[in-house]
């Protein structure tokens, strides 16, 4: 820990990336009951209202909803998916990683080949097809589909750290006793591979926000009335002449947070390798 604080006071740049997500963890936990509107509410006589004006502080969209409010109530589905997608795709690409690299032979080539297909095609064309087929988009759905499509980049990290300590002394002393696989894998191989693990899933987070944002722009995302900031940048296209606002701070909020999770994502992974 000490480590860690030293090594953050040498990146200001990485408390940048703490702060900003921290102020979206706020903003999406209790911005919604500071806000003098409601993200469904309907401001007739404020239609494409500028920045400020009759109090809504990022303006309005063409039906003279309050564009702050609805990014704040976005902050919470985009937050919730990303951060379900990124712990069940780590969950899930463990268990298939480690159960292919430590049995080897035939269950390696079984899973090397099933992930092989799945990244042969685009996440987000995968997400998309299999959104299609269940034609709801909830933030169940998204973060199944979401998790299913980062299984295989997990799968094949763990794989690879698990293959490293598989030759380790430690583990051939746990054979030796008698001890179980599952307990050589999560209980004496898992704790030394937590360090790629833990960047692998931070990186998914980010990525997951992205794939969720895409997913909203292309019009399968979550659905009216959920507010998306994916679909706030879709919807409001057609008027960004006349109201640019309407779409230049739902992509702000995006590219913000997807900046300042890679940003934290990088610190992470030079603090764990140097701690390795």
């Amino acid at each position: 820990m000490k480590y860690f604080i030293y090594q953050l006071r040498k990146h200001p740049l990485a408390i940048v990336g703490i702060v900003v997500i921290l102020l979206w963890i706020f903003a999406a936990a209790f911005g919604p009951s500071m806000l003098n509107y409601t993200y469904t509410q309907l401001d007739s006589d404020h239609q494409m209202a500028r920045p400020g004006e009759n109090g809504h502080i990022l303006g309005t969209d063409s039906l003279g909803r309050d564009i702050l409010s609805r990014i704040v109530v976005g902050s919470r589905s985009i937050l919730t998916v990303a951060l379900f997608t990124s712990i069940v795709s780590t969950l899930i690409g463990i268990l298939i990683g480690f159960s292919a690299g430590y049995f080897g032979g035939l269950t390696d080539t079984i899973f090397l080949r099933a992930m092989d297909i799945l990244m042969a095609i685009p996440p987000l064309v995968l997400s998309m097809v299999v959104l299609g087929i269940l034609g709801d988009s909830t933030i169940f759905s998204l973060t199944l589909i979401v998790s299913i499509a980062f299984v295989p980049a997990t799968a094949r990290v763990s794989r690879g750290v698990l293959l490293t300590e598989k030759s380790q002394e430690y583990v051939s002393a746990a054979r030796i006793r008698g001890e179980s696989h599952f307990y050589i894998m999560f209980v004496e191989i898992l704790p030394n591979t937590t360090g790629p693990i833990i960047v692998e899933a931070t990186a998914r987070f980010a990525y997951s926000i992205m794939m969720v944002a895409s997913l909203g722009f292309l019009g399968v995302g979550l659905q009216p009335p959920t507010p998306d900031w994916g679909m706030m940048v879709i919807e409001n296209k057609p008027i960004i002449a006349q109201a640019p606002w309407t779409v230049l701070f739902p992509a702000l909020a995006i590219a913000s947070l997807v900046i300042a999770i890679s940003i934290f994502s990088d610190f992470v992974s030079k603090v764990l390798v140097h701690e390795r």
